[in-house]
């Protein structure tokens, strides 16, 4: 009796222990980025293997109107000034003869009258050379035109439909006009913010002055897309791609002098790009076989024993299973089905309502997560369904709400491209 109540505050302090340990488990995540097959959301007819893409500036015709108009201006002013130029070589040589004229009648007058008329005229009757006022060449100032590119280029380096082959050959074909890029001229703005100083005498406020040069910018463009026999299966305008993006400098104490044509520039090669790849991804989203970058969240448990060692295991799988997903699907799909499988034998200790078991409310939740996650990346909606349904039966935080709601958006767009790729 004596051995065992000397051997209770051992026990007590194991059992306390132990407790510790489960309690101090933390959850990490970490964040993987994979890419995962898209499934077309209207699919093309299996007999289309090829498209043929191709770029339409709008912009250039007005470049055109615009550089007609400059050397028809120019060649105005030129042709104004050659007859200008003739007309001053004419008034000169007849301007040189009445003053010769006028000098000849002068000189014949005696040196009294000469004084006599100065006297009378007030003013020195002798004759001045009058010439015309020398022409110049009117300058004409070169218009602002859109940048031009090689269209060609563009298109074949930024329009790819995945799964088919750029061929011409009963090709669906892409045509994307670019309606020019429109901007604003920068502007330097001073915002005056309240500052704190500190000094041994202590702390006052004092307004200061920061500068940024900002401008407003777009890039507008539509897609139009055709069937092989001509028939228009697409004819969009994305909206997002006319509204004006804001350009901001940071922030500083000091005026700068800012390049605002290098400014200009430098944002016009950034959103040509930019809209370019919102329009490939709209058409590869509705057409085309891509494989999408996503970032997804791993969760595992972060604690100094060995009780979470087959959680570790299922969550290093997974990592490189996704991975691994693009260039082998094959291994990748075998190292996530591994840990599908760790996950789910470790929800059969599932205990919500207890806090000191290993598979606690915390550790389910974040379970149930990263089988989301896998069942998402293998396409698996029937597996996702049956978890999300067993997630409708534990009470979740606002965040963890919003988290299953998420993941319900992601498997009814899955669900329905499974269902129209049949």
């Amino acid at each position: 009796m004596r051995n065992i109540k000397a051997l209770l505050p051992i026990i007590f302090l194991c059992l306390f222990l132990n407790a510790f340990k489960l309690s101090a488990q933390k959850i990490r995540k970490e964040t993987i980025e994979y890419s995962y097959q898209r499934l077309p959301s209207a699919p093309l007819s299996k007999e289309i293997k090829n498209y043929q893409a191709s770029i339409e500036p709008a912009f250039e015709a007005k470049n055109k109107i615009l550089l007609e108009k400059y050397e028809a201006d120019k060649k105005a002013a030129a042709d104004q000034y050659e007859k200008e130029t003739k007309d001053f070589s004419t008034q000169t040589t007849l301007a040189e003869e009445r003053y010769l004229k006028e000098m000849e009648e002068y000189n014949k007058k005696s040196l009294g009258k000469k004084l006599l008329e100065q006297q009378l005229l007030n003013q020195n009757t002798k004759p001045v050379k009058q010439l015309p006022s020398k022409p110049y060449l009117r300058e004409i100032t070169p218009p602002k035109l859109q940048s031009s590119y090689d269209y060609q280029a563009l298109s074949s380096t930024n329009l790819r439909i995945d799964g088919l082959n750029e061929n011409p050959d009963k090709a669906i074909k892409v045509v994307v006009t670019l309606y020019g890029y429109d901007y604003t001229l920068p502007r330097q703005i001073a915002d005056q913010k309240d500052m704190l100083s500190v000094s041994n005498s202590g702390t006052s406020t004092y307004k200061s002055n920061y500068y940024h040069t900002e401008f407003s910018y777009r890039h507008p463009m539509s897609a139009k897309v055709t069937l092989p026999d001509g028939k228009e299966i697409l004819n969009i305008t994305p909206s997002q791609l006319n509204i004006y993006k804001i350009y901001t400098t940071s922030e500083s104490e000091n005026q700068k002098q800012i390049n605002g044509d290098l400014l200009i520039k430098s944002a016009e090669a950034k959103i040509l790009q930019d809209n370019l790849a919102a329009i490939n991804n709209l058409i590869n989203d509705k057409y085309g076989y891509s494989y999408v970058k996503r970032k997804a969240d791993l969760h595992y448990i972060k604690n100094g024993g060995n009780d979470y060692a087959d959680l570790t295991m299922a969550f290093n799988e997974a990592s490189s299973g996704l991975i691994m997903l693009q260039e082998d699907s094959v291994s990748g799909g075998v190292k996530l089905l591994h840990a599908i499988e760790i996950w789910n034998n470790a929800l059969k200790e599932s205990d919500t309502e207890n806090k000191k078991a290993r598979i606690d409310k915390d550790v389910t939740i974040a379970i149930y997560y990263n089988l989301l996650e896998t069942y998402f990346a293998l396409k698996n909606v029937t597996a996702a369904r049956d978890a999300l349904t067993k997630m409708n039966a534990i009470s979740l935080s606002k965040d963890d709400r919003k988290t299953k709601n998420d993941y319900e958006i992601l498997f009814t767009d899955l669900n329905n491209r499974l269902l129209i790729n049949k």
